[in-house]
């Protein structure tokens, strides 16, 4: 029996398996910030071959040929300061005057001006942020809730107030 247990011990403790961990810190990660004119596209555009691909008029793809595809942006409009998150698309040819290519849907949403679309695109660091889309309460959790007696809520103030203990002196 005890050799069972001996035997039992060596082949668990050899037979595991160390894993390394590669630990990236927030500084390896490279912003990206650029203000500049955006190009609304429209399909004349791409006739005319001003713009090598297409984007779709409700998408919130932007092109940028200074980042890579899917990559997270905040795009904001710097003359109401209004901002949206949006993923890079394809590498597309367009004027380098303009420091990208958006949508109509980005347009509409961000209230950009179409005769002064100036705009700021930086990237986001996909480690930092966290967007909750569903949050589910389970039947469990309602039960508790219901269950917890709340009679009354009060609120109290506990700064030093100063104004009320003042000696008028004459």
């Amino acid at each position: 029996m005890r050799l069972n247990i001996i035997i039992f011990l060596t082949l668990l403790l050899t037979s595991c398996e160390t894993t390394n961990k590669k630990i990236v810190s927030k500084n390896n990660f490279n912003s990206y910030s650029n203000n500049g004119f955006a190009l609304i596209y429209n399909d004349d555009l791409y006739k005319k071959k001003i713009v090598s691909k297409k984007i779709e008029q409700r998408s919130l793809i932007v092109f940028n040929n200074k980042l890579k595809k899917d990559t997270d942006i905040k795009i904001t409009n710097l003359l109401n300061d209004k901002y949206l998150i949006a993923k890079i698309g394809k590498h597309s040819k367009y004027p380098i005057f303009y420091n990208s290519v958006i949508s109509d849907r980005i347009v509409t949403e961000l209230e950009i001006d179409p005769n002064q679309p100036y705009v700021r695109i930086e990237t986001i660091n996909s480690s930092d942020t966290f967007i909750a889309n569903k949050a589910k309460t389970f039947d469990e959790e309602k039960k508790v809730a219901n269950k917890a007696p709340v009679d009354s809520i009060s609120i109290q103030n506990i700064s030093l107030d100063n104004k009320n203990n003042k000696n008028d002196k004459k």
